[in-house]
């Protein structure tokens, strides 16, 4: 289990805000998902689904293969975390 705090961050208009990428929350205990009206980042915005996991930029199109991406590093941070823990 994952001992810290992770912060997901979405805009409100960008395609990554989906109810999937909420329903997040649920399985990975300690995420939090925070949708802001906007991140300043419009352009990107504008051309490809992003987000941000505790301050690091993910981006992928379609959305799909954002969720993917998002699921492969959340594992890895559990995965790191459990490795310490031992």
């Amino acid at each position: 289990m994952y001992g810290g705090f992770i912060l997901l961050e979405v805009c409100d208009a960008n395609p990554a805000a989906t109810s999937e990428l909420y329903g997040l929350e649920n399985e990975y205990p300690g995420l939090s998902v925070m949708e802001n009206s906007c991140m300043s980042e419009c352009e990107l915005c504008a051309a490809r689904p992003y987000v941000f996991l505790n301050g690091e930029l993910l981006a992928a199109s379609p959305v799909e293969d954002l969720m993917l991406l998002i699921r492969s590093r959340l594992n890895q941070l559990f995965a790191d975390d459990t490795e310490t823990s031992m």
